[in-house]
């Protein structure tokens, strides 16, 4: 049987091979068929300010919907074993990042324990999640809060979010 996933991905440094972020995700997200996750649908890139603000530079967010036969916990586990591979190295919260990906859904569960919260526990407070999101899928409810996602959009209207000119 075939999940639907929804994966929040950016970026707000280039590589230290000099790679700009946009660069690395898109690589990374046509890497994602290599660990049995098909991309369905990825949004416009955007460009969002850090969230909590701070003076690292602004991020580029997209959103894919994909589907796979994996299990949350592989999801999760492939996407950072892609974020390794792309030179993200996890040494601070909120740190600059050339790559992060976010697992916001799987398939509309609810699940909380020491290794996994799904649906993501802030995806619902970041613009740069449900903007793109809503580009891509305007019927997306939020699994716990059962709202659709232009709702949700409406409550984050002080959030900067504008296309990337790339």
């Amino acid at each position: 049987m075939f999940n639907n996933i929804i994966i929040g991905v950016g970026g707000n440094i280039n590589s230290e091979d000099g790679n700009h972020p946009v660069e690395i995700c898109n690589k990374a997200i046509h890497s994602f068929h290599h660990y049995s996750i098909e991309v369905k649908k990825q949004s416009k890139w955007y460009n969002s300010e850090p969230i909590p603000k701070s003076n690292q530079p602004n991020f580029f967010n997209c959103v894919v919907i994909a589907s796979t036969k994996l299990n949350e916990y592989d999801v999760l586990k492939y996407l950072h074993k892609i974020e390794a591979e792309f030179g993200r190295r996890r040494n601070k919260i909120n740190a600059p990042r050339s790559i992060d990906l976010d697992l916001i859904d799987y398939s509309n569960k609810v699940s909380k324990n020491n290794k996994l919260i799904i649906p993501h526990p802030r995806a619902h407070l970041r613009k740069f999640v449900m903007g793109p999101l809503a580009e891509i899928n305007p019927n997306w409810i939020h699994p716990i809060l059962k709202v659709n996602v232009l709702d949700i959009l409406k409550k984050l209207d002080k959030q900067k979010l504008k296309e990337a000119s790339i």
